[in-house]
């Protein structure tokens, strides 16, 4: 399985009419950059046609955009094996039964996407992954022989995503 773990992207403060840390929407540099990654991704693999995220609004709406820019026709699904605090074998499990093999995104937050990418590369929770919001980490997970091997391949943030286009 090809997993592009997420972390949603910028995100308003609690305050206003904002109570719960649940109800963050995306700010407007969180959209722009949520539809800059998905844009990106679809470049980089344009099989990408499943994205499951937190069911907290942040994490749904940086999804939503992003699969707009994936596919016309991707395949959206909530998991609380997102929420923050999740169970890093149950999240497995799930993206390894919705992936089919295939190419997968998900949508999460810090510190736990993080610590999921340590679990899933060192089988470590502790390990430090810097995940900046809106940045995609490339995972490349395989059963070989019945066992779970991953590798990190790449992590991609909006800035360097930025930094990368030409200057018009």
């Amino acid at each position: 399985m090809n997993l592009y773990l997420v972390r949603h992207a910028e995100a308003v403060a609690v305050g206003g009419s904002i109570l719960r840390d649940a109800d963050r929407s995306l700010s407007l540099r969180g959209e722009e950059d949520s539809a800059l990654m998905g844009r990106s991704l679809a470049r980089l693999d344009p099989n990408v046609d499943i994205v499951i995220t937190s069911p907290l609004v942040r994490a749904k709406q940086t999804g939503e955009i992003m699969g707009e820019e994936l596919s016309d026709h991707a395949l959206f699904h909530i998991s609380e094996h997102l929420a923050p605090g999740f169970s890093h074998t149950a999240l497995l499990e799930e993206l390894i039964d919705l992936s089919g093999g295939g190419s997968i995104v998900a949508v999460g937050h810090q510190p736990d996407i993080s610590m999921f990418i340590s679990y899933l590369i060192a089988d470590k929770t502790h390990a430090a992954v810097a995940m900046e919001a809106g940045a995609i980490a490339f995972v490349r997970v395989q059963n070989i022989a019945g066992r779970v091997e991953s590798q990190l391949r790449w992590l991609l943030t909006p800035g360097a995503v930025k930094s990368l286009q030409p200057q018009l």
